[in-house]
């Protein structure tokens, strides 16, 4: 009987256990679409959804859309900060009346027949007497001050106004603006919803905004801006692409030999016919080969190569200028390689070189293993078409893989590139699909080998010489053999097969016939060279008993001075003027096999202190008076002088950057001014860096920084020209190509790294970073011109700095200041009496 009672007892208390808890499960709330709703209340027209007065009643009501839905019954419970109950309501309507400056929370339960939905909401309590109201909370944080994504322009009334957010409405605000300049002095105010402002100069303007709600409820918003010059804000007007008249799309440009081509400038802005144009064509050795100002630019390529096309459009409405720089690709039907029987030969070496290093590499050995590495067989076998190099090993090795696609826990690889000499980042850049993996499980040496060999796409139809770059570039979609169409007809971006490879000679016998090859390179140890002061050359090789002939040519061509023939000495020359030439030297071996080498050499002035130099001033208009005079770095006056001639004379007392200055004056009274900055070396001693007084470096030097964090910034996979557009082209017309475009772009945790051509022998930037702060500027105190390598300081904005590893190169932080517009040109004198033009821009002397 105990037991009985027992076994009921348990029963009874079990099943109360199942059905109080399917009871409980019953009355659990679940979200539905016929009772989906929200908690709001009026104060939602100042943007302010959570926020209300203390000790002011306000009624909360829940609805959807603003409207009530039907059917539903209401149960309300209002919390206080510490989750006491404070109060609960059953009706539509939930009036409550907030009593400390502090969060409660707001319940509500709604029911229909088909069941409950459970919501929450979070009502904050605000002091009337010192109410602010976050801008993370007003409009749910898109209250804020509108930038512009173009920039605001230099000298222009721009209208500053709020981000226009859902539900915004002027009338239920109150404004107070303040614009401060970059001291912190402030300029103007204004109480309206909108603020015009006009910058004045290119610095940093704080605008600070306090807009109240009717409520008095304040929220505090601060906006940085940096105007831009009125030219670079409107570059969109001017923005466009070259294109023949046979192909007008945006595509690149290859054309073929010998065949008449008519280039034209499409615009994405305003039409074409608004600008006006300045043509001129460049052949692949730099040298130019014609000019136009017309519309339309007719042109017909001797031989094939890598010509680069440079256009300036002006608008006349407003005389802005764009500078764009364009790679044409001269494409040949008679390459060598054609009818030479050893082509096949020397690219079946390449090829079998290539696969040995990326089988290497897809087995698991790492690059800094195959960089250290003894040559191979292959490399030797290749070796005697080698054309420029040690010819000992490979160099600077890097394989790419594609990442989170695996085989036996190694990343697939998708190509290589190496070098034939240390001091070159690559000679081959080879991509071999979408990724090659390998298991040993599954597959051979062998096969893997064959894999890689079926991947590789070599097309020797463009070999010219092993000097230039020969471009192989396939797509899967193009078709076998097939150029695929590309922005730039060396870039391997849209390529899926195809390779990058220069200094290997795929014509042995048709040109250097010396056995061994003549490799080596024309060494100037100096990195700038200076007119008036001897320069040596030589000749750095592995090659021994060679003797050599020099020549020193213009960029025309025209050859102004040459050595003895057959010397073995240094070459020693003192260059005259400021400018480029070509330095060449035929090495000969004592079989009398020869071989000739050239290199791009730029020369710049020699300005001593204590040397007179006479200024000119060139122009077709009549002038009846000049006012010249130098500014030196303190910014004291030097040397006024009045005169009629057009002509002045200045000697430096010591070195540093002078500005020399002019005022002319016409018959009409009209004065237009203009400046030169002119660098003054101590000839004894150190020079002084032009960046230490130009009043230039400060912009470019921002925009510089600019463009540099924002491609730190570059989210993985992201194409780098198209996210840091708007910096690139801020910075473009300071570079050396003016070329609205980066390449070789890498950005790692230590560093980032870039190029503005794309086959430079080296970057043309490189900033190291820091793991406790972003990059805030570069000392540029070693710079000295925008051709050379200037090793820099780069600093964070925590205050450290890193003094290694930093460099820059082919950017003018010393651009010529900004001038008011006038026709003319100042030029130097030099002792011989020959008049040399410093410049032949408009507004630029």
């Amino acid at each position: 009987m105990v037991n009985d009672l027992k076994i009921k007892k348990y029963w009874i208390i079990t099943l109360c256990m199942v059905f109080c808890s399917l009871a409980s499960f019953a009355q659990e709330c679940t979200d539905s679409w016929n009772r989906r709703g929200e908690i709001y209340f009026t104060n939602d027209v100042y943007g302010d959804p959570r926020g209300t007065l203390i000790n002011t009643a306000v009624n909360l009501t829940y609805g959807s859309y603003g409207s009530p839905i039907s059917g539903l019954t209401y149960e309300w419970n209002l919390y206080d900060a510490n989750g006491t109950f404070v109060k609960s309501g059953n009706t539509i309507n939930f009036p409550i009346m907030l009593t400390r400056a502090e969060n409660y929370k707001v319940t509500i339960k709604v029911t229909n027949s088909q069941g409950c939905s459970y919501y929450e909401k979070t009502i904050t309590g605000r002091d009337p007497n010192a109410c602010i109201v976050p801008a993370e909370d007003r409009f749910q944080g898109s209250f804020d001050i509108e930038t512009y994504w173009r920039g605001i322009p230099l000298h222009v009334e721009t209208p500053m106004v709020l981000s226009n957010p859902i539900g915004y409405n002027a009338a239920n605000f109150t404004f107070l603006w303040k614009l401060y300049n970059a001291a912190g002095t402030l300029i103007t105010t204004g109480t309206q919803s909108t603020f015009p402002v006009t910058f004045t100069s290119i610095e940093e303007y704080r605008i600070e905004l306090e807009a109240k709600d009717l409520r008095g409820c304040i929220t505090n918003l601060t906006q940085l801006i940096t105007p831009i010059e009125p030219c670079i804000y409107n570059s969109e007007e001017r923005s466009g692409y070259i294109a023949t008249d046979k192909s007008p799309y945006d595509n690149g440009l290859e054309i073929y030999a010998n065949e008449s081509n008519n280039l034209s400038f499409y615009s994405y802005g305003k039409p074409a016919e608004d600008f006006t144009y300045k043509w001129e064509l460049f052949n692949p050795k730099g040298i130019s080969i014609g000019t136009s100002e017309e519309a339309s630019f007719p042109m017909t390529l001797p031989s094939g190569g890598e010509y680069e096309l440079h256009l300036k459009i002006t608008d006349p409405s407003n005389g802005c200028e764009t500078d764009m720089v364009q790679g044409i690709v001269c494409l040949i039907t008679d390459s060598c390689t054609n009818d030479n029987p050893k082509s096949q030969k020397v690219k079946a070496l390449y090829e079998d070189l290539l696969v040995n290093l990326i089988s290497r590499s897809i087995q698991g050995e790492t690059d800094a293993q195959i960089n250290a590495s003894a040559p191979t067989a292959e490399f030797i076998a290749l070796k005697p078409y080698i054309t420029n190099g040690r010819k000992d090993k490979i160099y600077n090795y890097v394989s790419t893989s594609r990442k989170y696609t695996e085989v036996s826990g190694r990343e697939k690889i998708v190509g290589a590139r190496f070098s034939f000499s240390p001091d070159r980042e690559y000679d081959v850049d080879a991509v071999i699909g979408w990724g090659i993996g390998y298991d040993s499980k599954k597959t051979t040496i062998e096969q893997l080998k064959k894999t890689i060999r079926d991947s590789i796409y070599t097309d020797l139809g463009q070999y010219m010489t092993s000097e230039q770059f020969i471009t192989s570039c396939k797509s899967r979609y193009s078709g076998g053999g097939k150029m695929s169409k590309k922005k730039d007809g060396s870039d391997l971006e849209y390529c899926d097969f195809g390779s990058q490879i220069r200094h290997i000679d795929f014509c042995p016998g048709t040109g250097v016939t010396c056995d061994p090859a003549i490799i080596g390179f024309i060494d100037n140890r100096s990195q700038t060279v200076f007119t008036h002061e001897d320069v040596p050359f030589k000749f750095t090789t592995t090659a021994t008993n060679l003797t050599y002939s020099w020549a020193v040519a213009l960029e025309s061509g025209e050859i102004i001075n040459t050595s003895d023939p057959d010397i073995t000495v240094p070459y020693i020359y003192k260059f005259k003027y400021e400018g480029t030439y070509f330095v060449t030297v035929t090495a000969k071996d004592p079989t009398g096999c020869s071989k000739t080498f050239s290199r791009l050499i730029s020369v710049r002035d020699t300005h001593c202190e204590n040397t007179p130099y006479t200024f000119k001033f060139e122009t077709a208009d009549t002038i009846l008076n000049y006012e010249w005079k130098a500014i030196d770095t303190l910014g004291q006056t030097i040397n006024p002088q009045t005169n009629t001639t057009g002509t002045y004379t200045f000697t430096p007392p010591t070195a540093g950057n002078y500005e020399i200055r002019l005022a002319t004056t016409n018959a009409e009274n009209c004065v237009t001014l203009f400046s030169k900055y002119v660098q003054i070396t101590s000839c004894n001693g150190n020079p002084v860096s032009c960046t230490q007084n130009s009043p230039m470096t400060p912009k470019v030097h921002s925009l510089f920084i600019a463009l540099i964090n924002k491609l730190v910034t570059t989210p993985n996979g992201t194409d780098v020209n198209r996210y840091a557009r708007n910096e690139i082209i801020a910075l473009a017309s300071y570079t050396s190509t003016s070329r609205t475009r980066i390449f070789n772009f890498v950005n790692t945790n230590a560093a980032v790294s870039f190029s503005f051509t794309q086959n430079g022998a080296s970057n043309d930037v490189s900033l190291p970073k820091s793991a406790s702060g972003t990059i805030s500027g570069i000392d540029l105190s070693k710079y000295f011109g925008s051709q050379q390598i200037t090793e820099v300081i780069t600093n964070y904005s925590d205050g450290s700095n890193n003094p290694a590893g930093g460099f820059v190169r082919n950017i003018d932080f010393c651009p010529a200041a900004d001038c008011l517009p006038a026709i003319g040109q100042m030029t130097i004198i030099p002792s011989n009496g020959a008049s040399k033009s410093s410049t032949g821009n408009r507004s630029k002397i």
